[in-house]
């Protein structure tokens, strides 16, 4: 049974997040955590006991057999969140999407949760349009999208969608006196990209024989490519190693760029051993 940390404010964005849940839900067994985070300063009243109500309905409405707990912790974001989401397999949060300040008046500030998550972390934008179409994953050039390429295939075969794998390439700035633009053409690069695209899909095909893929060769910066392919997918993952001292050096500028942006719910995924 999967277990989910849904953090949970009672906002437009956080039911938003709670119907994604719900949905996922229904298609597999979940044990779903609702978590509050309360900073100590402001005593809640009975509306969020009726926050809470609503939140558990949604989730059993459409999954009767979950099983649902919902409870308040002290604490300050992301610290708290992060903390209670260790040992679960999937953290859930959302984000309004164009009232950047409203999130971070209210504490939840989804770049700061995602850099420190150490578990697959989905964002859901407050106007997502939830579908069912295919999984959006990117490829990049190194080993910080293994996990997110795994972690896809998975939930395209268990949505019973296609996965659509996606990598960007773009020439190589040349140096100062322009010696890279003579010895590397596009046509060269181009190949080099593509057999990083097909080596990705190869291992894929390796794991998930019947999965159907969708390859896409894009030559724009990533965060163009991704959100370009976004519309109609259910769900894009990307990978991150969690590097970095600040919330963009940890994502790196792809789920940096792709997060604020995108119009579908997001899951970043950190490499395996930032996770042990």
């Amino acid at each position: 049974m999967e277990a989910i940390v849904l953090g949970f404010d009672g906002s437009e964005a956080s039911f938003a997040a709670l119907d994604w849940v719900a949905q996922r839900a229904a298609r597999k067994a979940c044990r779903v955590e609702i978590v509050r985070i309360d900073p100590g300063v402001v005593v809640f009243d009975e509306t969020d006991e009726f926050a809470f109500d609503e939140a558990e309905r949604r989730i059993l409405d459409a999954a009767p057999d979950a099983e649902v707990d919902s409870h308040t912790v002290i604490g300050s974001m992301p610290d708290t969140l992060v903390a209670a989401s260790h040992g679960a397999d999937l953290l859930v949060i959302g984000a309004h999407q164009h009232r950047p300040v409203r999130t971070a008046l209210t504490g939840w500030r989804p770049l700061r949760t995602v850099a420190q998550a150490a578990v697959p972390t989905v964002v859901v934008p407050d106007d997502a349009k939830l579908t069912d179409g295919y999984v959006l994953v990117g490829v990049d050039d190194d080993d910080s999208s293994a996990e997110a390429l795994m972690f896809a295939a998975h939930e395209a075969v268990a949505a019973g969608v296609d996965l659509a794998v996606l990598h960007a390439w773009q020439m190589p700035v040349p140096d100062r006196d322009g010696a890279m633009s003579l010895v590397v053409s596009p046509t060269e690069t181009k190949a080099a990209h593509r057999r990083i695209l097909e080596d990705a899909c190869a291992r894929l095909h390796e794991a998930h024989p019947d999965l159907i893929l969708q390859k896409f060769l894009v030559q724009n910066n990533p965060t163009a490519a991704l959100l370009g392919l976004a519309p109609p997918a259910s769900l894009l993952v990307v990978g991150t190693h969690h590097r970095g001292v600040l919330a963009g050096g940890f994502l790196g500028s792809v789920a940096q760029d792709t997060l604020p942006a995108a119009p579908i719910p997001v899951c970043v995924v950190p490499a395996l051993r930032d996770s042990e």
